[in-house]
């Protein structure tokens, strides 16, 4: 399923920017200057929403992790920014139901949070920054 996610997130232009020479990595960093990864940070049981639903639903939770040069303000508002911008078209793609394509599931909505710088380098040279991201599928389906 991570792998799908993975290569549905690479469709969109502002990840391509980031991720032209690398993928996106699963759960680290590489140590070059800007590269992304996705980390999965757990899921909850959704309620189901009929009673006679012999599926499940959850919440699969995600953040993507983008390490990028953050030594002046501008460097580091315009990271802010392109998490910004990737949360825009995550809602773009949440309205039009443009969703990844998982074995046996289905991706019913997806949606974001917190975009916030993660953690700094001791330098202040390079930051990792992180963008909540959430998708509520639908499984057990035949």
């Amino acid at each position: 399923m991570d792998n799908s996610i993975n290569e549905w997130l690479q469709q969109f232009e502002i990840v391509q920017e980031i991720a032209q020479y690398e993928e996106i990595h699963t759960e680290r960093l590489t140590d070059n200057l800007k590269n992304l990864a996705l980390q999965r940070t757990g899921f909850v049981e959704l309620d189901k929403k009929y009673v006679t639903d012999k599926c499940w639903y959850r919440q699969y939770q995600y953040m993507l992790l983008l390490k990028s040069e953050s030594e002046s303000d501008i460097q580091r508002l315009s990271n802010l920014d392109w998490l910004d911008e990737l949360s825009d078209k995550l809602a773009d793609a949440n309205s039009s139901k443009d969703f990844p394509v998982l074995d046996g599931k289905e991706v019913y909505e997806v949606s974001c949070a917190n975009a916030l710088t993660y953690q700094e380098g001791e330098d202040g040279a390079t930051s990792v920054y992180s963008l909540q991201i959430y998708f509520n599928i639908k499984g057990g389906l035949k």
